[in-house]
């Protein structure tokens, strides 16, 4: 057959969005999509016949048995998954015990090691009829056969193992004979990973789920953990190792070949654009614990939304459940020009050991990887969930940044601060805010310091160096005052462009009178100004509205909150009396907190005798320390 008419299909298992090869040959398909709310990619296991529910219990063979029964015409079918692969190049890379080569993420090192193109994968196949993962010895493991290595699974049932083998022995005696042979063999096929001719494809389809769904009638599961639940998934990488051996036994001139497999430790390192014209994107980062009051934010975009404009929202997070990924997605109510989607970045920052403090979270970091993994997107706009939108973000998405990176506000607190000579944490140094900036964080004019709760991102003017300055601000472990906003205002100083102060209006925290009454004149203006018709309100500090329902602006939170899920459950929260300050996610009374709590009233934020007392803070915290 010539090369240019060899039609190859290898289907990519996903559950989450991960980076993919480019190659047409590759087809991403998203399992257990009857399962989820999300629309991850073009192609989903949900339709025509499919067994897309039974995801949780059959993993990524709901992808197989779709493929199966909704695809025809191609010369090779393989399953790949979304972070495991097959080298197709002729270099054998180290492996680890598993008999597996690891990377940290597909980059273009990656795909060119392993050769994942349509060359590639057309070289490698070639006129072979199967390729297969390489043979992995489970010695390795401490197991002497594969029989044994299944019942030494930390989630195996030898019993379901061993029924499925007497269904095989039962309806397809001719199998028996390679039963054994796979089951005292000290070696196999592993990961459900193969490229195959169509036609030996559907035979392996055709027995495997005759012999599955078989075994799932005679097994009870009601008493399995999720983890148990996948037995079916489990036990086909076992099958599959007695269907090879009985066709290679049957079929004597059978070309095999074999291929190392890998394995990406990130799965994610950039965002494609959901929508392909009109859109404003717009990144959110928050936790579990803070999806009620980020339910608010989201609706509050939504209301302000227009319907001839496509909005992207991204969550960038590490532990959204499900069920408040589903909560969140309804909010959207089907409007197709709605996206809202869901993207774990943790994994970026593990290596970093990330200091919180304050009402702050480690969430907050997130937004540093921004122009890393949005590198596929022209601009985009950051916003902290403790706000409330009324104004359309495309209006803020269509600024005009004058040639600059990002686009913020100037942060008039942290005016005050320098003005006042508010001194900085203790572990900081103490220093006086301006002292600070200028001599510890790094900036040569403090007056540009700016609030990056409200941001544009402005990515192609981004250089490539940006996520190396980053890292090695993080390697350092050097702590700072605000966190990630003061090295965000060390990375970009010189390069912002200042917005109208109503994109982020600081919703006061109860000092309205006190700390902002003493703010330089043209500063002190404008913030009165755009507090008269704020497009963004901004809930930033300790005193948030569903914790002080008489804060300024709570009732714009209120308004909104009612018309999600959550409502009831802040009332309910409240309601109870619980004392708890929920900031960014973090459920936090702590010293800090009861002691601004007495420090308010007798010394106000801004006055001297608050300063005196911050003063005596530090003091008594560098004694501790």
């Amino acid at each position: 057959m010539h090369e240019a008419e060899v039609k190859t299909e290898i289907y990519i298992a996903a559950h989450r969005e991960a980076d993919m090869p480019s190659g047409a040959c590759f087809v991403p398909i998203q399992v257990g999509k009857s399962l989820s709310n999300e629309d991850m990619y073009p192609i989903g296991d949900d339709t025509g016949d499919n067994i897309s529910e039974k995801n949780h219990t059959f993993c990524e063979l709901t992808a197989l048995y779709w493929v199966w029964k909704n695809t025809s015409g191609q010369d090779y079918v393989g399953l790949f998954h979304y972070r495991r692969h097959l080298n197709f190049s002729l270099v054998e890379w180290p492996e680890d015990q598993w008999g597996v080569v690891v990377y940290p993420a597909m980059d273009d090192e990656y795909v060119d090691a392993n050769n994942l193109t349509d060359a590639g994968v057309s070289f490698f196949v070639a006129d072979n009829d199967i390729v297969l993962p390489k043979r992995w010895d489970v010695r390795q493991a401490g197991s002497r056969t594969m029989r044994e290595h299944y019942k030494n699974g930390g989630h195996h049932n030898i019993k379901d193992y061993d029924r499925a083998t007497e269904i095989i022995k039962k309806k397809y005696p001719a199998y028996a004979p390679f039963v054994r042979k796979v089951n005292e063999s000290s070696g196999g096929f592993f990961t459900n990973m193969f490229v195959m001719k169509r036609d030996i494809f559907d035979q392996y389809c055709s027995w495997l789920f005759d012999v599955l769904f078989e075994l799932e009638r005679q097994i009870d599961l009601s008493a399995y953990s999720i983890q148990e639940n996948r037995v079916f998934g489990y036990i086909s990488e076992w099958l599959f190792n007695i269907f090879v051996e009985k066709y290679i036994y049957d079929h004597r001139g059978v070309k095999i070949r074999e291929s190392q497999r890998t394995f990406v430790e990130n799965a994610l390192t950039s965002v494609t654009p959901f929508f392909d014209e009109n859109a404003v994107p717009i990144v959110l980062s928050f936790n579990d614990a803070f999806t009620p009051y980020a339910g608010a934010c989201i609706q509050s975009i939504i209301n302000t939304s227009s319907s001839d404009t496509n909005y992207d929202l991204v969550v960038i997070n590490d532990d959204i459940s499900d069920n408040s990924k589903a909560l969140l997605t309804s909010l959207a109510g089907g409007r197709a020009n709605i996206s809202i989607r869901f993207i774990e970045v943790g994994f970026i920052f593990d290596k970093f050991n990330l200091d919180t403090h304050m009402h702050f979270s480690r969430e907050t970091y997130y937004r540093l990887c921004i122009p890393e993994i949005f590198s596929k997107y022209s601009r985009i706009i950051y916003i902290d969930t403790d706000t409330i939108v009324k104004r359309d973000l495309a209006e803020l998405f269509a600024t005009d940044l004058q040639g600059k990176m990002v686009g913020a506000v100037r942060d008039c607190v942290m005016t005050g601060f320098r003005k006042l000579r508010i001194p900085s944490m203790a572990e900081c140094g103490g220093l006086d805010a301006d002292t600070y900036l200028r001599g510890y964080v790094g900036m040569p004019d403090p007056a540009g310091y700016f609030q990056a709760g409200v941001m544009i991102f402005d990515l192609p003017r981004i250089d490539d160096m940006y996520p190396d300055r980053v890292r090695s601000i993080l390697e350092s472990g050097r702590r700072y005052w605000f966190l990630d906003q003061d090295i965000l205002n060390l990375l970009f100083q010189g390069n912002v462009h200042y917005l109208d102060m109503q994109w982020n209006v600081y919703h006061g925290n109860g000092d309205v009178h006190t700390f902002f009454a003493n703010l330089p004149s043209g500063i002190r203006k404008a913030y009165m100004d755009a507090r008269k018709a704020p497009y963004i309100i901004h809930y930033a500090g300790e005193k948030k509205p569903w914790s002080f329902p008489l804060i300024d602006f709570a009732i714009d939170f209120w308004t909104v909150l009612r018309e999600t899920p959550w409502y009831e459950f802040v009332v309910m929260r409240n309601a109870r009396g619980m004392s708890e300050t929920v900031q960014h996610g973090s459920i936090i009374v702590g010293l800090r907190d009861i002691a601004r709590a007495v420090a308010n009233p007798i010394a106000p934020l801004g006055s001297k005798r608050r300063s005196a007392l911050r003063k005596i803070y530090n003091v008594t915290q560098k004694i501790r320390n």
